[in-house]
């Protein structure tokens, strides 16, 4: 039996934590999508967009079940001020 964990191994240096964004006005922010309700993302997009004037760049899954890709992941950090990540539903 093979167990799959849906986790990144523990980083071996420690990172500074990013600063939040003062408002989410005008702020990137990444949005990675799970590929499993296009609807529910695509409203929490619009939300963000229209009402909170944030930048919003969405980064899809190429599998909802399986933890996302390490560079989706690093393009995502490297190209936003705030990311959400692991909506559940």
């Amino acid at each position: 039996m093979e167990i799959l964990s849906p986790v990144w191994p523990a980083a071996t240096t420690s990172r500074p934590a990013k600063r939040r964004p003062p408002s989410l006005k005008g702020a990137r922010i990444a949005l990675v999508d799970d590929n499993l309700d296009t609807a529910f993302t695509t409203h929490l997009e619009a939300l963000l967009s229209e009402r909170a004037g944030a930048k919003v760049r969405r980064f899809v899954k190429p599998s909802g079940t399986a933890p996302s890709p390490r560079e989706l992941i690093e393009e995502a950090a490297a190209e936003s001020d705030a990311a959400v990540v692991g909506v559940a539903l």
